[in-house]
């Protein structure tokens, strides 16, 4: 289908201190389907009592969230998807579905 040499980047959860293990999507800043440029705030990220800004590794669309605010996840799990831009954020889904997290 048209729109599949598309490229998605993933937004994971970062390890923000040597004993993080996991994290908070404490707030999404940006809307599914919102550009955001490189270094861009996208969401909020709480770990004990403090909360860190997450930036954007790439310019783009945020096509998907795929941890709803105010979820516990692991560090490094999958939390939204960014598409390269253009049409076929809907294979998002898919990149999401196949997203293997890195230890």
């Amino acid at each position: 289908p048209e729109g599949r040499n598309m490229a998605f980047h993933p937004l994971v959860m970062p390890k923000i201190g040597l004993t993080m293990d996991e994290g908070t999507v404490a707030k999404w800043h940006v809307p599914e389907g919102q550009a955001v440029t490189p270094g861009q705030h996208v969401a909020d990220i709480e770990i004990e009592k403090s909360t860190n800004e997450l930036e954007s590794p790439a310019g783009g669309i945020l096509a998907k969230q795929v941890v709803p605010e105010g979820t516990v996840v692991p560090v490094g799990t999958l939390i939204g998807v960014l598409a390269d831009g253009g049409e076929g954020t809907g294979d998002a889904e898919a990149f999401a579905a196949d997203y293997v997290p890195t230890a």
